[in-house]
C-alpha cells in the first residue's frame, strides 16, 4: 500500500491537532507543501502561495489569504526523472501502471483536513486536465488546474476555488 498520495497531509493534520489540542487559536502548519490552518494572522489571514510549476526554478503563480482551512498541491515540477530529454512524472496512474503523460503541471486542492486535499489533488492530477476539471466540479472540489499549453500556462479554477479566494470560505 503506498500511502505518498496523503502522507504529508496526514502528517499535517497530526501536528494541527496537537497544537490545537493545546488551546492554541491562530498557527499555520506546514510539511513539504501541504499545509493547514487555524484562525488569522494579523487580521489578514494566513499568505500562501502556489507555486508557478517551472521545473528548477521558484516562482509564485497565485497568493492566497486563508483562514481555517487546508491545502495541498500534487504536481510534476519537483519530482521527475529526465531520461533521453523525456521528462517523467513521479505520479504513476494506476490504470496503466506508468508515470502520467498529459500535460496538467500542477493541481491545487482546498478542503477542512489536508490529508483529503492531499489525496483529491493526486487523484485530479492523475484524471488530467479534463476528467480531472470535469470530477472536481461535479464533486463542488475547491480546485486550481495549471496546465502546460505550448510554452505557456492555463489556469482554471473551480466556480468553489473561485469563492475561496474571494474570501467565501465554507
Amino acid at each position: 500500500m503506498d500511502l505518498s498520495a496523503i502522507a504529508k497531509g496526514l502528517g499535517v493534520d497530526q501536528v494541527y491537532a496537537l497544537l490545537d489540542d493545546h488551546g492554541y487559536a491562530n498557527f499555520l502548519v506546514e510539511i513539504g507543501g501541504e499545509v493547514r490552518v487555524k484562525g488569522d494572522k494579523d487580521g489578514l489571514g494566513w499568505k500562501i502561495a502556489v507555486e508557478k510549476p517551472i521545473k528548477g526554478e521558484r516562482a509564485v503563480e497565485q497568493l492566497l489569504s486563508l483562514k481555517n482551512v487546508a491545502l495541498a498541491t500534487s504536481g510534476d515540477y519537483r519530482n521527475y526523472r529526465e531520461i533521453d530529454g523525456v521528462a517523467y512524472s513521479h505520479t504513476i496512474d494506476p490504470s496503466t501502471g506508468r508515470p502520467v503523460t498529459h500535460q496538467l503541471a500542477s493541481v491545487t486542492v482546498a478542503d477542512s483536513e489536508c490529508a483529503t486535499a492531499d489525496g483529491w489533488a493526486t487523484t485530479l492530477l492523475v484524471l488530467g486536465p479534463t476528467k480531472g476539471f470535469e470530477l472536481a466540479i461535479a464533486r463542488n472540489l475547491p480546485a486550481m488546474f495549471i496546465e502546460r499549453v505550448d510554452d505557456e500556462f492555463v489556469v482554471k479554477q473551480t466556480p468553489r476555488f473561485e469563492r475561496l479566494l474571494a474570501g467565501d470560505v465554507e
